[in-house]
């Protein structure tokens, strides 16, 4: 019962820093604020993260991992290449759609220039899915679904860096186009704009 209360201890005490780290940033978060979030002594904060830094690194872990483990299960599929590609895609809008605090906490990190994720050991987090993804474009290169001269590293980090894009300039996007970036439906277009963007970019696909 204790390790099942001490397990639960740490999902809560992580819950409560990530929301409070995701609107403060870590200077601005307050170990005490975050301790009556997540209903727990402050004492037992520090007895198992050991400070607010380690608190805050290990959140950064778990916002990393949840995506990972998401990519993992997605990338196993048996599906051609440009299937797959549509479908990561497809997760990345609906994972920072659901997820504002990852979105919050990586502007942040920028902001801070990546001082403490350097110092976070994130090769447990998606490594794999990475790894999984490069098999993925080389196989289509391979079969000849995508161009043979594709920049794969390339390829990946424009997946990645355009729906985040989208979230992390909402607000000032809504200001600027009259939109709403929170509508479904312009979610929906958006995603149907970057795919065609990138299937144009990376097949003959005129």
């Amino acid at each position: 019962m204790r390790v099942k209360n001490s397990q639960k201890s740490r999902e809560d005490i992580l819950k409560a820093a990530e929301i409070e780290f995701s609107e403060k940033g870590i200077y601005g978060a307050r170990i005490n604020e975050i301790a009556q979030k997540a209903k727990i002594n402050i004492r037992m904060i520090y007895e198992y993260y050991g400070s607010k830094e380690d608190l805050y690194k290990a959140v950064l872990v778990e916002i990393y991992s949840r995506l990972g483990r998401m990519e993992t299960l997605l990338l196993s599929e048996k599906k051609p290449s440009i299937d797959i590609i549509k479908d990561i895609i497809k997760l990345y809008f609906y994972y920072l759609e659901d997820n504002p605090t990852y979105v919050n906490l990586l502007l942040w990190e920028n902001l801070n220039k990546g001082r403490y994720i350097q110092e976070t050991d994130l090769s447990g987090t998606r490594n794999d899915s990475f790894s999984r993804l490069r098999e993925i474009i080389d196989t289509g290169k391979a079969e000849g679904t995508i161009k043979a001269d594709v920049d794969t590293e390339q390829m990946i980090t424009s997946l990645l860096m355009y729906p985040f894009s989208y979230f992390s300039n909402k607000y000032t996007l809504s200001r600027l186009f009259g939109k709403s970036p929170d509508d479904r439906g312009n979610i929906e277009r958006s995603i149907k704009n970057l795919t065609e963007m990138i299937l144009t970019y990376i097949t003959d696909h005129k």
